[in-house]
């Protein structure tokens, strides 16, 4: 992953780390390691991913983070907001949406998520989770652990199981048997 859903830290942060996993990608991921670590020491180890970058990704992080701890959001910042303010911005949903949810009858964060789709988008909730259970009047959740391995389609239709992860060579796709036909020959 990279931007915004690893955290809070710029636009700089965001490209370095979208450069970074680019150049991970392009390294080949069959010498890459199946569950890179993204902090601490162990991240600089991608293949192909030069340790400038690595260095500057750490710099920036710690940027974002002295920057939380200096300017953390201030008690009451639900009534700065504004009816058009965007809540969601994978799904585009203002205020005012989540609001009418709430006038609805949702009570939580989830019966919100149903009635007004915030937290549905790319980010599932990642970036505007937080802000739509304060809104929903219930505490903040603990951030969601993010999915461990990718298992692949292939995988999956291979075997009908998942035990161990991805192969590391997926096998190629196979076209099966022909549609019949439903035009008429006469």
């Amino acid at each position: 992953a990279a931007g915004e859903p690893t955290g809070v830290g710029g636009w700089r942060l965001s490209e370095l780390e979208g450069r970074i996993a680019g150049l991970a990608i392009v390294a080949g991921s069959r010498t890459a390691p199946r569950t890179a670590p993204t902090q601490g020491p162990a991240a600089a180890a991608d293949p192909g991913v030069p340790g400038v970058l690595v260095r500057r990704r750490a710099r920036w992080r710690a940027f974002g983070e002295a920057l939380q701890r200096a300017y953390p959001v201030k008690p009451g910042w639900q009534g700065w907001l504004r009816d058009d303010t965007l809540v969601c911005r994978c799904e585009e949903v203002p205020l005012a949406r989540v609001r009418e949810a709430q006038d609805l009858g949702a009570t939580d964060a989830r019966s919100v998520k149903l009635l007004a789709r915030p937290g549905m988008g790319w980010c599932q909730g990642r970036i505007c989770g937080y802000a739509v259970s304060c809104l929903a009047g219930e505490p903040p959740r603990p951030p969601r652990r993010p999915i461990a391995q990718p298992v692949t389609l292939g995988a999956l239709s291979e075997s009908g199981e998942v035990t161990g992860g991805a192969p590391a060579d997926d096998p190629p796709l196979r076209p099966g048997p022909p549609a019949p036909s439903t035009r008429r020959t006469s």
